[in-house]
Order: C-alpha cells, then sequence, then structure tokens
C-alpha cells in the first residue's frame, strides 16, 4: 500500500505505510511537508518501525499558538491563539481519517512537531490524554508565558515521554524573547525531573534552521526505544 493523501480543510494529511505488527503511529505537524525526509533520517539513525502521519499547509502562526500574543519575533507575527481547535480538529477529524488508512489500529499514538508545531506538541500534552508521548523539536518555549503555564497546570496524564532538543545557538539572537529560550528548556527540564516525569532535554549543534528532520528523527527514535 502506498502512501495515503487527503486535502481537508485546505490542509494536507499524508499516511506512509510501514512493515510490522502492532506498530506505533507518530502524527508530525509539519510547516512544509516532509515525511520522506523524516523517514530517510529515522532509517539513519536506527529508528524503530513505527507509522508517519504528517499534517502540513497549517495556519502556522494562528493554529499553533495557544493563546493570543502580540507579535514576538517579527512584525508579521499573527498570534491569534487558535491551538484549541486546531487540537480539537487533528483528535475529532484527522486522527479518525488516518485510523482508518491503519490496519490494525494503532495501539500507541504520539504527537510530535518542530519550531511553533514543538510548543502546539507540548501545549497538548496538558491537554489530552490521547497521546501517549511528545516531541518537542526546538519547540517555542519563548512564547509568551507558557513557562509560568507549563508549571501551573497538570499533564492530562504521565506519558511515556517527553522529548526536548533546541540547537546550542538558538538562544544567540538579538530578540530578548529568544534569547529566554534555552534557560526556559533548562527550567522545563529540571521542573519535570522534580515531578518524576519521563523525559529527556537534549543540545543540538547549531542554530534554529539547522538540521531540522534529523532533530525531530532523534526525538522519535528516543520515544520508540522505550528509553
Amino acid at each position: 500500500m502506498g502512501i495515503r493523501k487527503i486535502e481537508m480543510d485546505n490542509m494536507i494529511i499524508k499516511v506512509y505505510p510501514a512493515e510490522g505488527e502492532d506498530l506505533p503511529v507518530i502524527y508530525s505537524c509539519q510547516y512544509m511537508e516532509c515525511g520522506k525526509l523524516l523517514l530517510d533520517q529515522c532509517s539513519r539513525i536506527g529508528c524503530p518501525p513505527f507509522r508517519l502521519v504528517t499534517i502540513s499547509r497549517i495556519s502556522w502562526d494562528e493554529y499553533l499558538s495557544p493563546w493570543p500574543s502580540d507579535p514576538v519575533v517579527t512584525k508579521e507575527d499573527h498570534f491569534t491563539g487558535q491551538s484549541p481547535e486546531f487540537l480539537q480538529w487533528l483528535l475529532q477529524k484527522a486522527v479518525p481519517w488516518a485510523e482508518k488508512k491503519m490496519d490494525p489500529k494503532p495501539s500507541r499514538s504520539y504527537l510530535s512537531g518542530y519550531s511553533m508545531a514543538g510548543l502546539f506538541s507540548l501545549w497538548s500534552a496538558y491537554q489530552t490524554d490521547f497521546f501517549d508521548g511528545y516531541v518537542c523539536a526546538s519547540g517555542s518555549l519563548w512564547y509568551p508565558d507558557f513557562l509560568s503555564f507549563a508549571k501551573e497546570h497538570d499533564l492530562a496524564k504521565t506519558p511515556e515521554g517527553i522529548y526536548l532538543s533546541l540547537g546550542d545557538q538558538e538562544s544567540a539572537a538579538a530578540n530578548p524573547a529568544l534569547q529566554q529560550t534555552e534557560s526556559v528548556y533548562r527550567a522545563l527540564d529540571e521542573y519535570y525531573a522534580q515531578k518524576g516525569i519521563p523525559h529527556i532535554f537534549e543540545l543540538n549543534p547549531g542554530n534554529h534552521y539547522q538540521d531540522t528532520a534529523l532533530r525531530e528523527a532523534k526525538g522519535f527514535r528516543w520515544l520508540l526505544q522505550g528509553r
């Protein structure tokens, strides 16, 4: 069976085939669809088998921002805080369609994302108990008030694991908000450790735009290997 694809509410969903029994599924929200590149990187680093579902052509700032905010990175930022609506769309429309293309239905489901999609992935851990683990690769955890939100709210359930990663040059930015990114990550790393939440924080070489697929693939491998 080949790749299954649908355009749904102006977004693109792709289900990539995989061979094996009782395979988990990873849902990856992407700025530009890069499923093949991601799978190539997973193969290169020895990631266990899984099914991949990509969701792309997302209204990036709008759908992946958890609450409204003024611009932070550029004047063109449009953070309208529509993550609650996007998460409901994902759970009620995208996931059911994808699961119908997978036989048997996966026993474990994970959520992953890079940049703003990484922020959305981690935020979703506080909203739904559907997913069993999360990848937040170079996530936009500089987002206003996210650190306080993460400390003041409970996760929907204790996940199998939360993978946090960041480039070691990402906080070397002129923007004061972006300069705080690594400190936010380290604060969450310490907080999750205190709470006994299974997680890891990894620093990767480079800036925000370096090795994006590889960084996400490393998160997949960590989750699927059972740590």
